[in-house]
């Protein structure tokens, strides 16, 4: 079985984060998640992670550690990802700090780990 630790941030509370994901029969699943501050997730390499594919919750995913959001992921222009209330339709990128737009959340995009 293969696995990894991607980063996210919290839209909520911007608070940096790992999801464990795991690929099973071509897909990626999110499994578990924990809070990480950012030094630490660099000297992990977790900053250089990238996938690509379907990143569906496993039912016994906790979510966000921070606004504990399940569902919804946005991949970001910059490429990174963030959890994302659902239903919220615009915002900020807390990795570029850039605006975001008519979000449409979904779970299959390609994004990159988040270098600091």
């Amino acid at each position: 079985m293969e696995t990894s630790i991607v980063l996210s941030k919290c839209s909520v509370h911007n608070g940096t984060f790992g999801i464990r994901i795991e690929r099973k029969g071509g897909n990626w699943f999110r499994t578990w998640a924990f809070k990480i501050n950012e030094e630490r997730a660099k000297r992990e390499g977790y900053d250089k992670t990238s996938a690509t594919g379907s990143f569906a919750a496993s039912p016994d995913y906790p979510g966000c550690p921070y606004c504990g959001e399940k569902r919804s992921f946005i991949r970001c222009n910059c490429g990174k990802m963030s959890c994302w209330k659902e239903g919220q339709k615009s915002g900020v990128c807390h990795w570029c700090e850039k605006k975001i737009e008519n979000i449409v959340t979904r779970e299959s995009f390609d994004f990159t780990g988040g270098e600091f």
